[in-house]
């Protein structure tokens, strides 16, 4: 009973969130991916920074953080194609921030503040930086046919994977870090991508090539299922379950999107190859 009620409001937020996300690529236009990139990056930072920040200041240090995100998308929107120099400037911005309030630490909390900054920059690349490809996929040629593909080859690998591994999961595929994981799901999912990407062709996507069709579910496939395995193993790090528990069923946002961040800018990567 308790398994059913999970199920339910797991498909009923997927539907309802997925309904929504495509709405926004397809009608929204560039404005509706710039504010979802937006969001995406400032929700999945703000849960970063309550699972890994533990001083005193974890407050300010979470609001300089959130900030810095929100310029950068920002910044990036006003000048596309700048990321390498937005990575930089938002370092040194960073590292200035943390240099400038090491002086309320004694010596034995500047070991803890540095790895706060640490963990800092790691979220900057991660959950800020990694996102941004969902704009470049959207600006290619057919950028919304590419950007609803994207998502629909996730969200299928994920989908096919639970439920595959549900009925048919024996070989655990990577225990140490999550253990639920089965082969027979993984396989389950990278399968499901293949008919989605078949069935999106077939119906929607006439030109995408018979190339794209096979590479590019299984190879997005692999980084999404790898991205989910990141996000398990900083959850297990810090002995979470979740990241958080804004989306019924699903947990965080942290927890539905970490197999799209992961996954992006392997999609730019191949659109460029076989698109």
């Amino acid at each position: 009973m308790k398994l059913s009620i999970e199920l339910k409001k797991r498909v009923f937020t997927g539907v309802i969130g997925a309904s929504l996300l495509v709405g926004l690529i397809v009608w929204g236009q560039w404005i509706g991916i710039f504010f979802l990139v937006a969001a995406l990056a400032l929700g999945m930072v703000f849960e970063f920074t309550e699972i890994t920040y533990g001083m005193m200041d974890r407050r300010e240090k979470r609001y300089v953080l959130l900030s810095m995100t929100w310029f950068i998308c920002l910044l990036n929107a006003v000048s596309p194609q700048s990321e390498f120099a937005l990575l930089i400037i938002s370092f040194i911005t960073l590292f200035g921030y943390f240099l400038s309030s090491a002086k309320r630490h004694d010596k034995a909390g500047l070991d803890l503040h540095f790895r706060e900054l640490m963990a800092s920059a790691f979220a900057l690349i991660y959950l800020v930086f990694m996102p941004l490809f969902l704009i470049r996929i959207y600006e290619f040629s057919n950028g919304t046919e590419w950007t609803v593909l994207f998502f629909l080859i996730v969200w299928a690998g994920d989908t096919g994977a639970y439920f595959v591994g549900k009925k048919f999961g024996k070989k655990k595929l990577y225990p140490e870090v999550s253990p639920k994981k089965t082969i027979e799901g993984s396989v389950g999912g990278l399968g499901a991508g293949i008919v989605v990407a078949f069935l999106f062709k077939w119906v929607v996507f006439h030109k995408m090539s018979w190339p794209s069709v096979v590479c590019l579910p299984v190879v997005v496939g692999l980084f999404a299922q790898m991205g989910d395995l990141c996000e398990s193993l900083l959850k297990r790090a810090f002995d979470k379950k979740d990241s958080g528990s804004i989306l019924p069923g699903h947990g965080g946002f942290l927890d539905r999107f970490d197999s799209v961040i992961w996954s992006a800018p392997v999609m730019y990567t191949c659109i460029r190859i076989f698109g």
